[in-house]
Order: structure tokens, then C-alpha cells, then sequence
């Protein structure tokens, strides 16, 4: 069993076909421009008053999924680097079947609004002791006092005590668990989630693999 490898590893809508029109994973055309942690970004605010208004200790109830509570707290850590990305509907989806040359259409996206990209230090840890990790992450920052990260944990590299329960490690080829968070003001939401990634089916082209979704914990 390993956190690393292939399954998801960003927080981007996947690709695929809906309605007829084929989207982008994420759905969103961006350029990303790095910018130093005091220069005041096209959003009128620099990344430094971006963390500063997210940094420091912040602690919630955390419900596990078989049952039983904790507390869980994150803290986020000086940045790293610092990237203006400009994010705009995508507008390379085909609808399918339109004829000869296709017809070109916008893509179906949830969030591309212009956002601040903060690389940082994320502590992450449960008063249980089933978590105590350090890792890097992105924090996507739209807006002063509001930031989302997303991260696949490396099950190998764990300091906290934690293993997998939900589903059984050996009946699967690979499993993968993720640590999404929001941070807002001084409170922070959540959620631990995985996937465990099936054995193929079949052999060659024909061979197929699926993915059992699982929740390990809410905060």
C-alpha cells in the first residue's frame, strides 16, 4: 500500500464528457505569474496579508467516519512562494457530434475566479495522535481571509499512528487518502477522504480499473 503513485493529486475538477460537450480537467484556462510575498497582487492585496490573515493555530472537532471524536488542528507556516493566477473559463470543449470542424463551446467550470497560489508549510495534527504530519501545500486564496488546500498524504511517511481501516488495504491494488481544508477568519473545516483503486479487470486495451470511494473523517 502506498500514498504515492497514480489517483488524483490536485483539487481540479477531472475531465470527462457531460451533456455532449467535452471539458477540461478543472474546466479553467489559467496563467499563473509568480510575484514576490509583499508585492500588492491585481487583487489588491499582497500573498504576505493573504497568510497573515490565515496564519496561526486553528482547532475543530473531528468526527471519524467508524465512529469516535478528537480534535483536529492545522497551522500554516511562512511562505514558500507566491504565484497571480489569472483563471478564466476554458473554452477549448467540443460538443460532440456537431458536424464537420465541431463547434467550439465553454466549458462547464465551477470556480475560475483570479485567485492567489501561496506555497507553505501545513502542520496537521489530531489530539488523538492518529495524526502529527508536516507537508507542503498550495493554498488557494481568492479573497483576504479565505484559503482551500487539498493534498494527497503519503501513507509510507506518516508520523501519526493512523492506518487505514475503512477498507481492507489487501483487497485492492493501491489506496489513497487526501486531507482537504478550508480556513476562514480563525476556524478551519475539512474533511479525509480516499480511494481504493480495484485490480484490473481483463488484460490489454479491454482491461479496466475503478475506484471505491471512502470517508475517513470530517472536521
Amino acid at each position: 500500500m502506498s500514498g504515492e503513485g497514480g489517483g488524483p493529486s490536485d483539487d481540479t475538477a477531472p475531465g470527462g464528457q457531460i451533456g455532449g460537450v467535452q471539458v477540461n480537467e478543472g474546466g479553467c484556462d489559467e496563467v499563473k505569474e509568480d510575484i514576490g510575498a509583499d508585492d500588492v497582487s491585481p487583487l489588491g492585496f499582497s500573498a504576505r496579508d493573504a497568510l497573515s490573515a490565515l496564519s496561526g493555530e486553528r482547532s475543530a472537532p473531528l468526527a471519524w467516519s467508524k465512529g469516535g471524536s478528537t480534535t483536529a488542528t492545522v497551522a500554516a507556516g511562512e511562505i514558500v512562494a507566491a504565484r497571480f493566477v489569472r483563471s478564466t473559463v476554458a473554452t477549448v470543449a467540443k460538443v460532440a457530434d456537431s458536424g464537420p470542424g465541431g463547434a467550439e463551446s465553454t466549458a462547464i467550470a465551477v470556480d475560475c475566479a483570479d485567485h492567489l497560489q501561496l506555497d507553505v508549510p501545513l502542520a496537521f495534527s489530531t489530539e488523538d495522535g492518529a495524526f502529527d504530519e508536516s507537508f507542503a501545500v498550495t493554498l488557494r486564496v481568492p479573497q483576504v481571509g479565505a484559503g482551500r488546500f487539498f493534498h494527497r498524504i503519503d501513507l509510507d511517511a506518516l508520523q501519526g499512528s493512523y492506518e487505514v481501516t475503512e477498507v481492507d488495504p489487501t483487497e485492492f491494488r493501491e489506496v489513497f487518502v487526501y486531507l482537504s481544508g478550508e480556513l476562514t477568519g480563525s476556524a478551519v473545516s475539512g474533511t479525509i477522504s480516499g480511494i481504493a483503486e480495484t485490480h484490473p479487470v481483463g488484460t490489454g486495451p479491454d482491461s479496466s480499473v475503478s475506484g471505491q470511494p471512502f470517508n475517513v473523517a470530517d472536521f
